[in-house]
């Protein structure tokens, strides 16, 4: 079944041509994403973003010949993939921004629930919306792109950004 995402940005028309090109080159943008990865959810990521693109350019690019499209798609498989495989090993080796140290669960557990309650307070929505669905509910960041309807990558730094402004109010707080 395609995702309806795709149906949304694709003309009614087109969706049947869409379909056989999702279906039998989705595997192929998959394996060619998984093997630069080496994860499964990052693959996934992947294919979405490409057959996203291709939903978006689909007046131009179902004009092509099959063998045109398939390279298409692997081509834009095999560079997305080196992009986000970039993102990540950028993500992975980056520091906690301005010597940011987030402080062990000991002495979190140890601030009162009315501090709490004031600093979360004092976040903005898209902040504490972040924060509730990372924390509360626990989703992952590909849960959270969906729901938020934002990039897997937005989702994350979203998350990053507004945890370090809860830390950075945590620790004025304590000043105090």
């Amino acid at each position: 079944m395609l995702p309806m995402i795709y149906m949304s940005v694709v003309d009614e028309d087109d969706v049947p041509d869409f379909e056989e090109i999702y279906k039998k080159y989705r595997d192929k943008a998959y394996m060619t994403a998984f093997d630069i990865l080496a994860d499964a959810m990052l693959a996934e990521d992947c294919v979405a973003d490409v057959f996203m693109a291709l939903a978006r350019n689909f007046q131009k690019i179902h004009k092509l010949k099959s063998y045109e499209i398939a390279r298409y798609i692997v081509i834009s498989s095999r560079n997305r993939a080196y992009d986000i495989a970039e993102k990540e090993k950028r993500s992975r080796t980056a520091e906690p921004a301005d010597g940011l140290e987030i402080p062990d669960d000991n002495a979190l557990s140890d601030i009162s629930i009315a501090l709490w309650k004031e600093l979360i307070g004092k976040l903005k929505p898209t902040d504490r919306d972040i924060l509730y669905l990372r924390l509360i509910k626990e989703y992952d960041y590909r849960e959270i792109s969906a729901i938020l309807g934002i990039s897997y990558d937005a989702a994350k730094q979203r998350f990053w950004e507004a945890k370090k402004k809860l830390i950075r109010m945590l620790k004025e707080g304590e000043q105090c």
